[in-house]
């Protein structure tokens, strides 16, 4: 299978192992040996620190840091779409922990930690997903001429390079396109951060301070965004709307009714739209 896809052999040994892609990124690598050598790295303190002395209760204020993060870091964990999402925030969450703790403890030690995370900040970022893909990228070259298609509904993610949730969510996109990826249906992926004129005529906001809308989903059809068939949700005023609909791979296929689209050749027929809406009255009156 991989020599007849001509994959390169460290793939084809990571697929034969069952070890997946994000597990093997230096991002993940990196950052794992960081946090872990904190458990080593205490041992080095002094067992009359601050760090160690109990409460009434008998918990250490290392154990009270911690667990802090750990309860903030579960509630993070259950809102996210996939372990890769999730890696950013555990990472966070635990260099916030070795920061406090080393600080308490010695501040030379936390000196040392700071200078680490700083230069990883910068040097090192997470990759995003090379695995097998139905995807088109896009820019402003061929963007208008390759999603003005009358035969065929694009679902198009616009993200950057710098929003947290785009580069883990190039996951579940690529397995969404393997998956139903068709004549009928196609998929394209276009970076805002580089080609800003697209995101200014689909009304996306690219800003670094706030970026809850990306990454930014929109399906088009002949060319135009399909009515109500965007994510985020947005509100006729442009705001986003209160209900965040996770970006996992079933509220995608519900959402943009792809299982309907993929038996009914991409675009969706008045029965079965009037189906759907059928549906969701039904509900309603519930």
């Amino acid at each position: 299978h991989c020599s007849a896809e001509r994959k390169s052999l460290r793939p084809c040994v990571r697929e034969a192992m069952g070890v997946p892609s994000w597990a093997l990124d230096p991002y993940v690598l990196l950052n794992s040996a960081v946090c872990l050598s904190y458990a080593v790295a205490r041992f080095y303190v002094s067992e009359d620190s601050q760090l160690f002395k109990k409460d009434p209760m008998g918990i250490t204020r290392e154990m009270q840091v911690f667990t802090l993060l750990i309860v903030s870091s579960y509630t993070k964990y259950r809102r996210s779409n996939s372990i890769p999402e999730f890696l950013p925030t555990l990472y966070l969450h635990c260099k916030i922990g070795i920061m406090v703790c080393a600080y308490v403890a010695d501040g030379r030690l936390a000196g040392w930690y700071a200078v680490v995370f700083l230069v990883m900040f910068f040097m090192v970022h997470q990759r995003e997903d090379t695995g097998p893909s139905k995807v088109t990228s896009l820019n402003t070259g061929n963007f208008s001429t390759v999603i003005d298609d009358r035969k065929a509904v694009w679902i198009v993610e616009f993200y950057t390079t710098w929003a947290k949730n785009c580069i883990p969510f190039s996951t579940t996109f690529n397995k969404l396109s393997i998956k139903y990826g068709s004549d009928k249906i196609k998929f394209g992926k276009v970076d805002i951060g580089r080609f800003r004129t697209i995101a200014t005529k689909f009304h996306i906001n690219t800003s670094a301070i706030s970026n809850n809308e990306l990454p930014t989903l929109i399906l088009f059809e002949k060319g135009q965004p399909a009515p109500n068939q965007r994510l985020p949700v947005m509100k006729p005023d442009g705001s986003l709307h209160e209900q965040y609909v996770l970006l996992t791979e079933e509220n995608l296929v519900k959402f943009f009714k792809l299982k309907d689209r993929q038996s009914s050749g991409g675009f969706l027929s008045t029965a079965v739209e009037a189906k759907s809406k059928g549906k969701k009255s039904k509900k309603s009156k519930k």
